[in-house]
This record gives structure tokens, C-alpha cells and sequence, in this order.
């Protein structure tokens, strides 16, 4: 197959963008191989943002669609509800308020060409200011420079996934808190992740961004503004509450997988069975984690020790996993 007769598709998910939104569309429309169709849904939004869209259509020679939510359906579920509605072979996903290359999709393309084993591919992005002013920073290095592994890239806003990746795992389970995080833990349990280190887009950083992630910062992050972050983690907030969160999560994560597997063609089995084995055990660890942390301070002690002897922390956070289980 010849990649760059594939279709394309971008999945937009907007909500009271209108502040941003039209430099990204009009990045789509300078792109040196645009798309062949813009799917929109947006989230009930109250300000000018299905205006702007509409307007845009008009002036461009690809289709864009646009679907306006019956109910809020939070960011997630917006993303979902954009991907279930695409038809393109590659679909790349895109944020409201980043402004692509001229040459992202032609680039991406040919990344897909020369690997055609990858199931999404990813490019890195130029961290930038409210005014899309570059701070010298991107993605990539901010990873490696804060000594973070590659699993930690997975932002939704640098993927081109291809369609047979999205009819493995979608629909995202109603009640996973983010899209990407679902659909890039299937490309890297199936071994389908190609990281490309070319910037091909801005990565706008806001007050009213989604993600606090350390790596997102608009400064430099090192190792240790990485560890002091987890650290501060550990100490605050309501720690029970977000231990029920993680555990909710990692069971809506098992059976998601599961009904996968239960579909999937037999290539992807061997590969889901591992991933689903991982994530149970995974899930049997924060259970035994916050069985132990709701003990009494010396029963904690004892219980923590006894999994340290056992090597359960050793897919975990380490030193940080052990201080947050002794700390109850």
C-alpha cells in the first residue's frame, strides 16, 4: 500500500476554544498534504466556537464535519465521541489550541511509510507561552531531561494512529480519564509506538490547559525537579481519595482489555493475554499497597517491609512507592 494515498482524518475535540482555535484550523489548511476530512465534536461549548468552525469550512477544499454534543460528555469522552466518527486510514488527533507545521501530516506519512509496523506514530512538539512564544523547550527533551522513559510520551495531540489500531480498542470505556493514555497503552503492549524526534507542531501552554504534567512546564525540568515533584505528590492531597481513583481506573482498565481480547484477531492475542496478566497484577499490587497504608503506623511498617522483601515494588515507583505506603 501506498501510504500517502491513504486517507486522512483529523480528530478535533473543542470546548470554549474560540480563544485559539482559529490558528490551529488554519494551520490544518497550510498543510503542504491536507487532510481529507476535519471531524469537530465539541462539548457543548457557550462561547463562538461552532461559529468559527462553520466559518472555516467554507473556505477550505476538505471536508469538516461537526457535531455538537447532546450532553457534556467531559474531555475524554469528547475525544472518543471525534475518533468514532472519523473514517481516514490515519487519523491524527488535535488539540484546540496548537498550531501545526506546514509539513506535519506530509511528514507523518512518510514516518508510516518506512515503518509499517507502527500503529501510532508520534512527533515531538515546541513548548510555547500563552502567545505561542517559544521558550526553547520541547516535549521530548523535557522527558529526557527530567530522566522520565519513553512509555511517559503519550500526548494525544503529537499521535497519527492508524485504523486498525483504532478498530482494535475503541470505543474508549465510558469512565477512562484520557484518551490517549487508552489508546497508546495498546500501541505499546502490541509494540507499535514510533517515536519521531523532528518538532512538527507548537504545544501551547495556558492557564486552562488539561495537563499538569511536570513535563509540560515552560522551564527546564531536571531529574531532580522531577523527583522533588513526586515527592510533594506523596505528601499532600487526599491520598485515600486517589488511591480509590487509581484503583477505579485499573479495573475499568482490565475490563476494557478484556472485551479487547475477547474481539481482537488472533496476531494481537499472545500480546493482549501479556497485557492483561500485567494489568491484573498490577491491580492486585495497589490493592495489597492500600490494604497495607489504611494500618495501624507499626502493622504499616511490618506490611511495607514484608512487600519490599518480596520485590513487589519493583515495577513501581521505588523509593517514592515505599515513603507513600509508610506514610499510610
Amino acid at each position: 500500500m501506498v501510504y500517502d494515498e491513504m486517507k486522512v482524518s483529523i480528530a478535533m475535540a473543542t470546548y470554549n476554544g474560540a480563544r485559539y482555535l482559529r490558528e490551529q484550523l488554519e494551520s490544518f489548511a497550510g498543510q503542504t498534504r491536507q487532510p481529507d476530512e476535519l471531524i469537530i465534536t465539541d462539548d457543548c461549548s457557550t462561547d463562538h466556537t461552532e461559529a468559527i468552525i462553520r466559518d472555516f469550512a467554507k473556505t477550505v477544499p476538505f471536508k469538516v464535519r461537526f457535531h455538537r454534543n447532546d450532553s457534556k460528555l467531559g474531555y475524554c469522552g469528547n475525544f472518543n465521541a471525534a475518533l468514532m466518527k472519523t473514517n481516514g486510514e490515519l487519523v491524527f488527533l488535535s488539540d484546540q489550541d496548537d498550531v501545526w507545521f506546514p509539513e506535519k501530516i506530509e511528514h507523518m506519512i512518510g514516518i508510516a511509510q518506512c515503518n509499517p509496523q507502527a500503529l501510532v506514530v508520534m512527533n515531538d512538539a515546541a513548548l510555547t507561552d500563552d502567545e505561542l512564544n517559544e521558550v526553547g523547550l520541547t516535549k521530548l527533551g523535557q522527558i529526557r531531561s527530567a530522566g522520565l522513559p519513553m512509555k511517559a510520551f503519550v500526548m494525544g495531540c503529537c499521535c497519527a494512529i492508524r485504523r486498525e489500531l483504532l478498530d482494535l480498542c475503541m470505543p474508549i470505556p465510558p469512565g477512562i480519564k484520557a484518551h490517549d493514555n487508552w489508546i497508546m497503552q495498546f500501541a505499546e503492549a502490541l509494540d507499535g509506538k514510533k517515536v519521531c524526534d523532528r518538532v512538527l507542531q507548537y504545544y501551547r501552554r495556558h492557564e486552562t490547559n488539561e495537563s499538569h504534567f511536570i513535563a509540560n512546564r515552560t522551564t527546564k525540568v531536571k531529574r531532580r525537579h522531577a523527583f522533588f515533584h513526586s515527592f510533594k505528590e506523596v505528601l499532600q492531597g487526599n491520598n485515600r481519595q486517589k488511591e480509590k481513583e487509581q484503583i477505579s481506573q485499573q479495573q475499568m482498565k482490565i475490563d476494557g482489555i478484556r472485551r479487547v481480547l475477547s474481539l481482537a484477531p488472533e496476531k494481537y492475542r499472545f500480546d493482549l493475554k501479556n497485557m492483561l496478566e500485567t494489568a491484573e497484577d498490577d491491580l492486585r499490587f495497589l490493592k495489597m499497597r492500600a490494604d497495607v497504608r489504611a494500618r495501624p503506623l507499626i502493622s504499616r511498617f511490618l506490611g511495607t517491609v514484608s512487600l519490599v522483601i518480596r520485590g513487589e515494588y519493583r515495577n513501581s515507583n521505588g523509593f517514592k512507592s515505599v515513603l507513600r505506603d509508610l506514610l499510610g
